[in-house]
């Protein structure tokens, strides 16, 4: 996405509150307007002061007409007599100036209010819509990017958009300022007015240039931090893998490198920025310094007064802050356009295709089938070809076969995590692509060898399988799972925190934990990935019993590399290089002298008895 069309979509979300971004903005002209006031009055208070001064000098006595004028027609006109007639009209004008002062405060705190609650609506609104986006794309964009530039998106990008939305505000305000003061300035004076804008014109440009340069960097310097949060994520997750490899020294040179390269940029951006402000300085004092002969040489050829000077030398200060500030804004406003268009792409990724079925109580049995189905996670590269199968409510199928052979595929298309190329997968006889994702999901419990559970309590990870159940039912789910035995023993029971991934808990407990979140779910079809194999004897009999009870009665598919935990099943499905090449009960396979089944029994059995 370009940098302007970014500019202009967050502009459009940014526009999405306009009522109180007018109101910011009415706000900031009466700033604007106020300060101009009190830059006429001001000029008007000198110019009487010199008449009254030269009337002292004079030994004239005190009398001067102050007349107030808008676009030549007189509003009021006040006398000022005498010394005392002065000290009041003195007091008159310096009570004005706090007057408009104190008007001025009060829309200082309307504009802050209203443009920092459109600033925080769209920082939340848009963390919300990232979120819901991540959550909702497809397993393949997960495995395509890594979970630290993800992470990075969402932490990194978001906090320099929040810069954007501050300068936006910035630019919007300084626009307001610029406008209201250009034009008190062209009713001073248009010939100045027009050599003012002809500067500022030039100055624009200048930083655009910076700008340019600015962005250029900005995009180098964001891809170095995902580096950095992706490495760190890494890393720090396979923190036991680098000890036990005393690869300390390697990560830490690495992390340097990273490191080194985002100073690099973050420099380049430095070394532009600090340029830029000086540069705008030495710029700006020129051109004052360039109107402020012209104003004179003005004056002298008699067709500017002093009052006039002054007011116009007075809005050309005020005039220079917000033109100075814009400049700068829009040359570092390129810089977090560049995290606002990484957050774009995301939000504009596909999410997973949603079915027309939404209805959960379509999948009342379980039964699954798997029709001429192939598939590749990459073009040319079958994972599946024409696999083919039924299974029906309550039997329990077991997958083996060697690494690469389409196990995990099949139990990856049941749920939809990836569609099938071609073909169709049909559960009930409903083809799954054609179920929402909720009705489909919402059928389905996975047990997976990587037992995954979140920081939080023992009962709070066992109600995930269903937010709603009570305490009681929770209870229930861990006792079938065989989880109460050594919840039991912990000092604050289902209260006990897991630690992040369930650390804190033991590989065997942790499984038993998922089996009891999957009974709680009460799925019609089980998915069990290896969820045994890495498990210890006496954890392996706790789990077992557990995913016994866990799969009565529900249609199962069983990964299992160790084949003494299939001999049960109603039917085990032999698969290599993506296709089914024996299907039949244990005793069946093994009765075949030349079956994959039989090869791969005697092999691992042979191993076993070595």
């Amino acid at each position: 996405m370009s940098p302007s069309a970014t500019f202009l979509r967050l502009l459009r979300t940014f526009l999405q509150y306009r009522w109180r971004i007018f109101g910011g903005l009415v706000a900031v002209a009466m700033m604007s307007l106020a300060e101009a006031a009190n830059a006429f009055l001001i000029a008007r208070l000198f110019d009487v002061l010199q008449t009254i001064s030269t009337q002292v000098r004079a030994g004239q006595e005190i009398f001067v007409q102050i007349p107030f004028q808008a676009l030549d027609r007189m509003i009021a006109s006040f006398e000022v007599r005498g010394q005392e007639g002065s000290f009041r009209m003195i007091f008159a004008f310096a009570a004005a100036v706090l007057g408009i002062i104190l008007v001025k405060a009060v829309f200082v705190y309307v504009r802050e209010m209203l443009m920092s609650s459109v600033q925080q609506k769209l920082l939340r609104r848009i963390r919300v819509e990232l979120f819901d986006t991540v959550v909702a794309l497809p397993v393949r964009y997960f495995d395509a990017h890594r979970t630290g530039h993800i992470m990075s998106r969402i932490t990194n990008d978001v906090n320099n958009l929040e810069q954007s939305l501050y300068l936006m505000v910035e630019i919007a305000q300084n626009i307001v300022y610029a406008l209201i003061f250009a034009s008190a300035l062209f009713f001073a004076s248009w010939e100045l007015t027009l050599v003012t804008i002809a500067i500022f014109t030039l100055s624009g440009f200048i930083s655009r240039s910076f700008g340019e340069r600015i962005r250029r960097f900005s995009r180098e310097l964001t891809n170095t931090l995902a580096e950095i949060s992706s490495f760190l994520q890494e890393k720090i997750s396979a923190v036991r893998v680098v000890k036990s490899f005393t690869r300390e020294e390697h990560e830490r040179a690495a992390f340097r490198t990273r490191v080194d390269s985002n100073y690099h940029f973050s420099m380049k951006i430095v070394r532009t920025i600090a340029l830029l402000s000086p540069t705008n300085e030495v710029f700006n004092t020129a051109a004052a310094s360039l109107l402020v002969v012209f104003a004179g040489y003005l004056f002298i050829q008699g067709t500017m007064t002093i009052e006039t000077m002054i007011f116009f030398l007075i809005l050309m200060v005020n005039l220079a802050k917000p033109v100075k500030a814009l400049g700068e804004s829009i040359a570092r406003i390129q810089k977090t356009l560049v995290s606002a268009g990484f957050i774009f792409e995301v939000i504009d990724q596909e999410r997973e295709a949603d079915g027309a079925t939404a209805d959960a109580s379509v999948v009342k049995q379980g039964d699954v089938e798997f029709r001429n189905v192939t598939f590749a996670y990459q073009e040319g590269v079958f994972a599946l070809q024409n696999v083919s199968f039924k299974v029906r409510r309550g039997e329990k199928i077991a997958l083996v076969g060697p690494s690469g052979a389409g196990k995990s595929t099949i139990i990856n298309l049941v749920p939809r995590f990836y569609a099938a190329t071609s073909g169709a997968v049909l559960v009930d006889g409903i083809d799954v692509s054609s179920l929402s994702l909720k009705a489909l999901r919402g059928s389905i419990a996975v047990v997976p060898q990587d037992t995954i559970l979140f920081s939080g309590t023992v009962l709070e990870n066992i109600r995930y399988g269903r937010l709603d159940a009570t305490d009681q039912e929770v209870e229930a789910a861990a006792g079938a799972a065989n989880v109460d035995q050594f919840v039991r023993q912990l000092d604050k029971g289902y209260a006990t925190e897991v630690g992040e991934r369930g650390a804190q808990l033991s590989g065997g407990q942790r499984q038993r934990i998922a089996i009891a979140r999957a009974i709680l779910r009460d799925p019609r079809i089980l998915l069990l990935d290896e969820a045994t194999s890495a498990l210890d004897s006496e954890s392996e009999l706790m789990v077992q019993e557990a995913l016994d009870r866990l799969m009565e009665g529900r249609t199962s598919f069983i990964i299992a590399h160790r084949l003494s935990t299939v001999r049960h099943c109603d039917r085990i499905f032999v698969l290599d290089g993506g296709q089914i090449v024996e299907s039949g009960t244990h005793a069946q396979l093994l009765r075949r002298s030349k079956g994959v089944y039989r090869r791969l029994h005697a092999l691992q059995f042979s191993e076993g008895s070595a």
